[in-house]
Formats: structure tokens, C-alpha cells, sequence
């Protein structure tokens, strides 16, 4: 009896042992989940601060990429500004040079311009004698604007350019036109029919013709056996008709 209460007794006490080694061993795990708990805690708080601090970051980065972009846009629109601002400077240096040009072109412009009018005024007075009047008006403007100092020397030259382009264009062209003439006091309305510079044929209202050459600049009877022609000629010349061959009274060369 006395050792079965000694084993009983033994049986509880490793038990009772048991249960409070057990009971220890639960509460550091407890403890432990705990601890691990906390730390799994703070480490995601810690990554959310990585995630704050790399997004600060990344918007950093940015906003230094933007700014070197912005800084390399300026740094093109400034030589850009530069070649333009050498290109106007060029500009203003050839413009003042030639400005400096302007009185030495002036002061040899205009006797150019005065040997141009006496040569045309000298190759008209010399010409056959057609449409004097519009011809000289044309002559009196150029004198008039040589004399004016207000008017441009370019524009003078574009005045007698033109003029020497007219009277060109008379050596090129079957042109007809009326006019007054005045024979032995009695004025008479008459048909000019201009060949070029090579001839002058007057056409009266009676039917009668005159010609005038360059060889012979005076007006002499032409035989009625070139009226035909002469119509023609005048037709061709006011549009009516067109371009056609016909036989035309010119003088033949001239043989020396």
C-alpha cells in the first residue's frame, strides 16, 4: 500500500511537472508570435515609408528630368535667337553699305540719265516724222522729271526705260492711226499707215495715197495701182483681218 501512494505520488509530481514546463513553454510561444507579429508590423510600416520615400523620389527624378528638358529648349532657343540676331546684323551691315553707295550711285546716275534723254530726243528728231505730238509730250515728262530733285532716281530711269521700250516697239509693229495735216493752208483728215520705221503712208479721204521713207523723207504721190495692197495692209493693221502676205511699196536697198 505504502508504494503504490509512493508511484502515485511520483505519477503527479512528473504530471504537476509536466503541466508547468508546458504551461512555460506556451507562454514563450505566445511571446514569440507576439514579438513576430510586432515585427511583421513595423516592417510593413517601414515599407510603406519605402514606397513614400521612392515615390518622392521617383517625382524628383521627374521633375529634374522636366527641368533639364526645359533647360536644353532654352539652351536651342538661344542660339537659335543668336544666328537670327547675326543674320539681321549681316542684314544691317549690307543695308548700310549700300546706303554709303546711294550718293555715288546718284552722282553717276544722272548724267547717264541726261546722255539717255538727249539720245532718245536726238533719235526721234531724226526719225520718220509719226505721231510728233504724243511722242514729244513723252520727251517734255522725262525733261520735267530730270529737273525734279524730289522725284527718285529710280523712277526716273524706269520713265526712260520705258520710252526707249515704246519707241522700240514701233520698229516692230504695222500700226495705223488718223491725223490732222495741213497742205497749201487746208487742213486735211487723213489715214496714217505706219510700216515699222521703214515706211509712212498716207491715205486721204479722196482715195488718194502718199509715202514717206526713211531714204526719202518727204511725202510724194504713190501710184493708185497699190491701193489694193494698201487696204489690205490697213485691215491687217486695224484688226479687222488677219496676218497675211501682201505686197508692201518699200523701197529696195540701197546700193553704194
Amino acid at each position: 500500500m505504502s508504494k503504490l501512494k509512493a508511484r502515485l505520488r511520483t505519477a503527479l509530481a512528473v504530471g504537476l511537472g509536466s503541466m508547468l514546463v508546458g504551461g512555460a513553454a506556451h507562454a514563450q510561444l505566445d511571446q514569440a508570435l507576439q514579438v513576430a507579429r510586432q515585427s511583421t508590423q513595423e516592417g510593413a510600416a517601414a515599407q510603406r515609408e519605402i514606397d513614400e520615400i521612392a515615390d518622392r523620389a521617383g517625382d524628383l527624378e521627374r521633375q529634374y528630368l522636366a527641368l533639364r528638358q526645359q533647360i536644353e529648349d532654352q539652351r536651342v532657343f538661344v542660339e537659335q535667337q543668336e544666328v537670327f540676331l547675326r543674320s539681321q546684323q549681316n542684314e544691317l551691315e549690307a543695308l548700310e553699305f549700300q546706303l554709303e553707295r546711294v550718293s555715288t550711285i546718284e552722282r553717276d546716275l544722272t548724267p547717264m540719265l541726261l546722255n539717255m534723254y538727249v539720245a532718245l530726243e536726238e533719235f526721234i528728231a531724226s526719225d520718220l516724222p509719226f505721231q510728233q505730238e504724243t511722242r514729244r509730250a513723252r520727251l517734255d515728262n522725262i525733261e520735267r522729271l530730270l529737273g525734279d530733285a524730289g522725284t527718285p532716281p529710280a523712277e526716273k530711269y524706269r520713265v526712260i526705260l520705258n520710252a526707249y521700250e515704246i519707241e522700240a516697239a514701233y520698229g516692230r509693229s504695222l500700226r495705223t492711226y488718223a491725223e490732222e495735216v495741213e497742205i497749201d493752208g487746208v487742213p486735211n483728215e487723213v489715214t496714217i499707215l505706219q510700216f515699222g520705221r521703214a515706211a509712212l503712208v498716207r491715205i486721204f479721204q479722196d482715195g488718194r495715197l502718199e509715202i514717206m521713207t526713211k531714204t526719202h523723207p518727204e511725202w510724194r504721190s504713190l501710184s493708185s495701182s497699190h491701193a489694193t495692197n494698201v487696204q489690205r495692209a490697213l485691215r491687217i493693221a486695224q484688226e479687222v483681218t488677219t496676218p497675211d502676205v501682201m505686197v508692201v511699196p518699200l523701197p529696195g536697198p540701197v546700193t553704194r
